[in-house]
């Protein structure tokens, strides 16, 4: 008996060890062991939850939406660095106020053609679903088509970067809400890398799919239906691939390899313009330059994050030559710019202090619930402390965080936007935005006689407006330089995604924050022959 425990333990070691396997089990037995690599047949194991939906626009849980992305294709999709890879889409070209896409020829899985009346039914169906695509589609008035294979986005404004938001999922026309004889939703048509058997059990590889054939032909879903079951799962290995963009601020490693995905989402300390000093920019600006974002990164995120340099993500090209914040800390500029307001001397406890003996000091708020800004926010105390400024941290539970922001209850704040990946920030540092907690509006500007001469616009309202006018004179770099010499917040870290994979997948694997299986078609995976 003591044999046959030893023998199963030994088999399960070596099954959660291969969770990329070759399909086929009829290898011939040698008297070594030797890596070997096929050109196709392997078989995946992914997690998922199976009383959730497979339909992109109703799914709840992360995995399911993820593994959506391997179901149905978009127009297309963005890499890791934010440039636009083209899926069903052949083009897409912006004039004005409208966006004309030409479709490739693309069939369906069911092996019906993709048509523009697909699309205008997908979008139908993502603008009115609570999912990041509705927010996404914000500057689509209307959806008109062409012909067969050409659609029309009526746009509200002009937007330079509008094709990068068209990364939503494409799904046949009236495929949604069909069941089978026994009443159970169906899941909608899709033409992606995969479709879904009906058990709900496998991903089967789509032999009418448009692009690269891949290695792995099979993926195995494994029910993963509480975050107890999903974290038990990844810790013994039974997943292929896991994703991780560590909203929660807890990490869950799996074993193997690893690699970053380059998220759009910022975090920042917000700035009540209303209070005492933090009204003008040197007091901004000498914050700023105290934080040394480099050490919050390693420390606050585990190294899952990149120092921000400006408002808008450092991968970004267009912008990355004009966005100069340090990413460590610089004395010599908070000096420069606490003189400049006062704050000349230094007092016994290394606070810089003003004529009347007052020195710089400032509640911060924060979520407690998440664990990872609660670190960042002491971090950046002590870190302002070190250069004479005082920062007393706040940590209320999210309702609580939430509620005294929308009150306008607090000095400073910590919080974190998830930027869309058409590059707009104006709901950060434009007064009104739906982020922009303690973004004021500059004073009207008068005439010797107090009348009005010009509306109190902000400086970045005004570039911003400037931008999104249609006139071209304007780039995106521009409004990345504005909006950085006003620093209305200040940028800390652009976080970072997390793809885990089994070691057996050997190369190939790329992923971006529009898709984390970005790659799938051209990952390699190993085998071992092992003596029977």
């Amino acid at each position: 008996m003591k044999r046959i425990i030893c023998v199963f333990l030994v088999l399960c070691l070596i099954l959660s060890l291969c969770g990329c396997s070759s399909a086929d089990s009829n290898s011939s037995s040698s008297d070594y062991a030797e890596t070997v690599t096929k050109s196709d047949g392997f078989t995946a194991s992914l997690l998922y939850s199976y009383s959730d939906s497979f339909n992109p626009y109703s799914a709840t849980t992360q995995i399911n939406r993820q593994l959506c992305k391997l179901l149905f294709d978009p127009l297309i999709k963005l890499d890791n660095n934010f440039e636009v890879v083209y899926c069903l889409a052949q083009s897409a070209e912006l004039s004005g106020k409208s966006c004309k896409v030409v479709l490739k020829d693309v069939s369906f899985s069911d092996g019906s053609k993709v048509t523009a009346g697909d699309i205008a039914y997908s979008f139908n169906l993502a603008k009115s679903s609570a999912t990041v695509y509705a927010s996404q589609l914000y500057e689509v008035s209307s959806v008109s088509v062409a012909d067969n294979l050409t659609v029309i986005f009526n746009l509200t404004r002009v937007d330079p970067y509008f094709v990068n938001l068209l990364d939503f999922p494409i799904i046949k026309s009236g495929s949604v809400g069909v069941t089978n004889s026994d009443g159970v939703a169906i899941p909608p048509i899709g033409c992606g890398r995969y479709t879904i058997n009906s058990e709900k059990t496998k991903l089967i590889f789509n032999d009418l799919y448009y692009g690269n054939k891949g290695q792995i032909k099979t993926i195995n879903l494994i029910n993963s239906p509480d975050s107890e079951s999903l974290s038990h799962h990844i810790e013994v290995g039974a997943a292929s691939i896991y994703y991780t963009d560590l909203s929660d601020g807890n990490i869950v490693r799996m074993s193997g390899k690893k690699t970053e995905i380059n998220l759009n989402s910022l975090v920042y300390i917000g700035i009540n313009s209303s209070y005492g000093d933090l009204t003008g920019k040197n007091m901004r600006y000498a914050i700023s330059s105290a934080i040394n974002r480099m050490d919050i990164c390693q420390q606050a995120f585990y190294n899952s994050a990149k120092p921000a340099t400006g408002f808008l993500n450092p991968e970004l090209k267009a912008v990355n030559h004009v966005q100069s914040i340090d990413k460590k800390s610089n004395t010599q500029i908070t000096v420069e710019n606490l003189s400049e307001i006062g704050y000349n001397s230094l007092d016994g406890n290394g606070f810089r202090v003003n004529q009347a003996g007052k020195h710089p000091v400032y509640s911060l708020l924060v979520n407690s619930d998440n664990k990872s800004k609660l670190s960042c926010a002491n971090i950046i105390a002590s870190q302002l402390k070190s250069a004479g400024i005082q920062i007393n941290v706040v940590a209320k539970p999210y309702s609580s965080y939430m509620a005294d922001l929308q009150s306008g209850n607090f000095q400073l704040y910590l919080g974190e936007i998830n930027i869309l990946n058409n590059m707009d920030i104006s709901p950060l540092v434009v007064a009104g935005g739906s982020a922009a907690y303690g973004v004021g509006l500059e004073p009207p500007a008068l005439d010797e006689n107090g009348n009005i001469t010009q509306n109190n616009v902000s400086a970045c309202q005004t570039i911003i407006n400037e931008y999104y006018s249609g006139n071209g004179n304007v780039s995106l770099s521009d409004v990345a330089g504005a909006v950085l010499t006003e620093m209305p917040q200040i940028p800390i870290c652009f976080k970072l995604g997390l793809l885990f994979y089994n070691s057996n997948i050997v190369s190939g694997v790329i992923a971006s924050q529009s898709d984390i299986y970005f790659s799938i078609e051209s990952y390699v995976c190993n085998f071992k022959k092992v003596k029977n």
